[in-house]
């Protein structure tokens, strides 16, 4: 498999996914006090050894729940980053799950454990989510592969590798050195408002397809304008608020092939600036209990219709297909059959 040729690259935390539900509340010993907050790994053991059962672990972290989702679409697909020592049982689940998807794994081994992220949902429909990034952080420039930025089409770069400077630097001058497309998927508000300017700055100086969601589009658009939301706004405020913004995607894109923005808009589709041009996706809305990985498998589908050479609509519409495919499976899981239909009408 190492010597197959590949057409993707998926650079990015290399994370386990544990998915767990109790009965009441949050126990206040655990000391979970954030709906999302990092926590050390043995304050993790403690609260794993407490659960009245074992969670489901899967593969996680965007890159590699987009790595997964795209290389059961049909497109050859490696995942660059780092787990834990050899006989690390993490490490083992988050490799085992890449290869079942047909993706060719590139895993730099580090003392510290895989890195994890738990997902607490209690059954009153509240959720915790408490990661120990562990192993992934030690993901280092020299760790990227080159010989695979040479040959793929395109690379999947996880925005929370934003910040790393060094390593980001690597995977952009390699990709510009090459040809190769590279999309960055912010992942975060946060991320979206501290790192605009070093985002907008990689849209002038790089190839860039971005991907947000609303909320991070916005918290993008309103640290580049230097002005906050105003709490409790009306409506003809947030309307105009949502025109300027736009008005500022379509002007970052519209010199030039590239960038391309994306924004993911969850049950409304998506809606793509390039070249000065809005295009809209539309989606059929569906319910959906679990949501996990979806904005990741977009970014897969996406990318896959891509690298076939659809126009950005059809990308957009595959990402949105694709989407659709993982919700109510836990960490980007999806069914292969229909997957494997969705990349058939890539080939078309």
């Amino acid at each position: 498999m190492m010597n197959q040729k590949a057409e993707l690259l998926c650079v990015g935390n290399a994370m386990v996914d544990l998915f767990a539900e109790i009965d009441g509340e949050i126990p206040a010993s655990w000391r979970l006090s954030e709906p999302v907050q990092h926590i050390p790994s043995g304050k993790l053991a403690e609260i794993l050894a407490d659960l009245p059962a074992s969670p489901l672990a899967v593969s996680g972290g965007a890159a590699a729940n987009a790595a997964r989702i795209a290389g059961l679409l049909g497109i050859s697909t490696v995942f660059a980053g780092a787990v834990g020592p050899s006989g690390d049982p993490y490490a083992a689940v988050f490799e085992a799950d890449l290869i079942r998807a047909g993706v060719i794994p590139c895993l730099i081994r580090d003392t510290s454990p895989t890195g994890c992220c738990l997902i607490l949902k209690t059954r009153g429909g509240g959720q915790i989510i408490a990661a120990c990034p562990g192993a992934a952080l030690s993901l280092a420039a020299k760790d990227v592969p080159e010989d695979r930025m040479r040959e793929v089409r395109a690379v999947i770069l996880d925005g929370f590798l934003l910040g790393r400077d060094v390593l980001v630097h690597r995977v952009l001058d390699l990709a510009n050195q090459w040809g190769t497309q590279v999309a960055l998927d912010v992942g975060s508000v946060s991320l979206a408002a501290s790192r605009a300017g070093e985002i907008a700055r990689y849209c002038r100086d790089y190839p860039l397809i971005v991907f947000m969601n609303e909320a991070e589009a916005e918290a993008f658009c309103r640290a580049l304008l230097k002005d906050a939301a105003i709490d409790g706004e009306d409506a003809a405020d947030s309307r105009g608020r949502r025109r300027e913004d736009v008005e500022l995607l379509k002007k970052m894109t519209a010199k030039d092939i590239f960038p391309v923005i994306v924004v993911k808009r969850g049950k409304r589709g998506a809606v793509v600036f390039a070249g000065g041009h809005v295009y809209s996706a539309p989606v059929i809305a569906i319910p959906a209990a679990e949501t996990t990985g979806a904005g990741d498998a977009f970014c897969a589908g996406f990318m896959a219709g891509w690298i076939r050479g659809k126009p950005l609509a059809d990308c957009a519409a595959t990402g949105n297909k694709t989407a659709r495919e993982v919700l109510d499976n836990p960490g980007a899981g999806a069914d292969r059959k229909r997957l494997a239909h969705l990349a058939r009408t890539l080939s078309v």
